[in-house]
Parts: C-alpha cells; sequence; structure tokens
C-alpha cells in the first residue's frame, strides 16, 4: 500500500500537468457542447411555442405547423452535429490522430451502408416529406392502415396517435401515399337519406334552411369558407334516396362542422315532416307464388271460423 502511495505521489506533477492543460481542454469542449446543445434545443422550444401563440389565422396555423415540423428535425440534427464535432476535437485533444479514423470511417460507413438500406431509405424518404411540405407536425393524415393526428416526425419516422389513442409509427421509407385531410383546407361531406315517397323539391328547401342555420352558428358559422353545395339526387339506395352537403371548411375543422350540420338538417327534417327512413326490404312475389299464398290465406280463414 505504502508503495502505491509512493508511486502516485511520483506521477502527481505528470497528472497535475496533464489536467492543466489537456484535461481542461476536454473539459471546456464538454462544457461548450453542453451549453451550446441545451442552448439549440431553449431556442427551438422557443420558437416552437411562440409560433404556437402567434397561429391564429389559417395561414398562420399551416405556417406553424410547418415551422414546428422543420424545428424538430433541426433539434435532431443539431444535437448529432455538435456532438459529432465535440467527440472529433476531443480525440484531437487526446493526441489520438483523426485522420485514419476517418479514413475507417468512411469504409465502415460503405460497408454500413450496404447492410442498412432500408435506414439511407427512411432518411431520404424523410427529407423529401419535409422539404416537400407532404405533411406536417398537427395534421390529420392517413398513411396506409395508420389515420390519425400527425404528433412527431423526423428523418427516419413519422408517429401519428389515432383518434383511438394508439401510437402508430411508420418508418418513412414504407410511405407510398399520404392522404393529408387538413392541407391548405378540408370538406365536410355530410349525407343524408330520405323516403322516396318525399318531394324532393322540399328537401332540398329544408336542406338549404339548415345551410343557413349553419352560417349563421356563432361558433362554427365562422368555419365555413364558401356556400355549401347541395347535392340532390345523390344516389338511388336500397330503401332511401340519398342527398349531400358538401360544405368547404378550414383544415381540421370539417368534422365537427359536419356534426353540426346533421343537427341542423335533423331539426330542418322534422319541422318539415321529411322522414329519414330505415333500412326497408321489398317482396315481391311470382304468381305462382301469389297463389299458394292466398290459398293458404283461404284455408287459415275456414279453420277460424
Amino acid at each position: 500500500m505504502k508503495e502505491f502511495f509512493t508511486s502516485i505521489a511520483d506521477a502527481w506533477p505528470a497528472i497535475r500537468e496533464w489536467l492543466l492543460s489537456t484535461g481542461l481542454q476536454i473539459g471546456i469542449t464538454l462544457v461548450v457542447a453542453i451549453v451550446v446543445s441545451w442552448l439549440a434545443g431553449f431556442l427551438i422550444k422557443r420558437a416552437w411555442r411562440r409560433a404556437d401563440r402567434n397561429a391564429r389565422s389559417p395561414e398562420e396555423i399551416d405556417r406553424a405547423k410547418r415551422l414546428k415540423t422543420v424545428l424538430s428535425t433541426i433539434r435532431i440534427v443539431s444535437g448529432i452535429v455538435i456532438w459529432v464535432i465535440s467527440g472529433i476535437t476531443i480525440l484531437g485533444q487526446l493526441g489520438i490522430a483523426i485522420g485514419p479514423i476517418i479514413a475507417g470511417l468512411g469504409v465502415a460507413g460503405i460497408a454500413v451502408g450496404f447492410g442498412a438500406q432500408n435506414l439511407v431509405k427512411d432518411f431520404l424518404a424523410g427529407i423529401f416529406l419535409i422539404v416537400e411540405n407532404q405533411l406536417r407536425v398537427g395534421d390529420i393524415v392517413r398513411i396506409g392502415d395508420a389515420a390519425g393526428t400527425v404528433e412527431a416526425i423526423n428523418l427516419r419516422i413519422t408517429q401519428i396517435r389515432g383518434v383511438n389513442g394508439h401510437l402508430f409509427t411508420v418508418p418513412n421509407g414504407e410511405i407510398k401515399m399520404v392522404e393529408n385531410m387538413t392541407m391548405g383546407w378540408s370538406r365536410a361531406i355530410v349525407k343524408v337519406g330520405v323516403g322516396y315517397g318525399s318531394d324532393i323539391n322540399q328537401v332540398i328547401e329544408a336542406l338549404k334552411l339548415a345551410v343557413d342555420d349553419l352560417k349563421q352558428d356563432s361558433k362554427f358559422g365562422e368555419h365555413v369558407l364558401e356556400p355549401p353545395q347541395i347535392k340532390a339526387i345523390e344516389n338511388f339506395g336500397d330503401s332511401a334516396l340519398d342527398v349531400a352537403v358538401w360544405i368547404k371548411t378550414h383544415p381540421a375543422e370539417q368534422f365537427d362542422v359536419g356534426r353540426m350540420a346533421r343537427r341542423y338538417i335533423k331539426a330542418r327534417f322534422d319541422e318539415a315532416g321529411i322522414e329519414i327512413p330505415f333500412p326497408q326490404v321489398a317482396i315481391t312475389l311470382g304468381q305462382d307464388e301469389a297463389a299458394l299464398m292466398q290459398t293458404f290465406g283461404k284455408n287459415e280463414s275456414k279453420a277460424e271460423g
């Protein structure tokens, strides 16, 4: 034990010199990396919150969504860049030759590239998703079997929160087609069936009144961008005539506007006495079946008599 402490005492001048030179440089590099990383995250979060606060009009909301998407990617990329530079700097301070390491990493990168083609594919697809503005954080989208609100998007994956609360994680390289329901504007399509005996002109008039009620609604009327279009008759159903109202709305407002439109349509149909039928089945008998049913009815009557 005494020999151990003696060796430490003999080596202490060299250790102190290393700590005051190389060790101090490494410590400063780590502190700078931590401070710069924290500052970048702080500024990105601040810009994110400011974008949310200032987003009032539809145009500002769209810009805020795109900004949040870009900022989330910048945050990840900046963190990688900061710590890679810090690592290379520390290696240089330790006196380790960086050139051969970088050359080795290049060769290893080629080998990894062949083995990680899907990863490269995800990153390239992520770049184009963000640059081409195909979807943003906060958009309501459908990608394959995943449908819901985009919670996060980066260069590798896109995360979507479904209406049931489930979180879908989709690799960007697997995205073939994006159905964005909140890009620029949206449309609520309200379909309703009426009885075949209904007066179609009366139905159209009731729909016009319901549309006027919707436009005058204090909460949802402001989200109607254009005069709604009444589509009558849209289809001959099995037990009803299908009519529809198309309503152009602000992004992501089509669901609430559509629900309110149905309430006003129901009220106006009740007021006009217009039937919203339930499914019915009409049975047509041939001559033989009709004669058989008539004979059966007569026999039943005799039995009762």
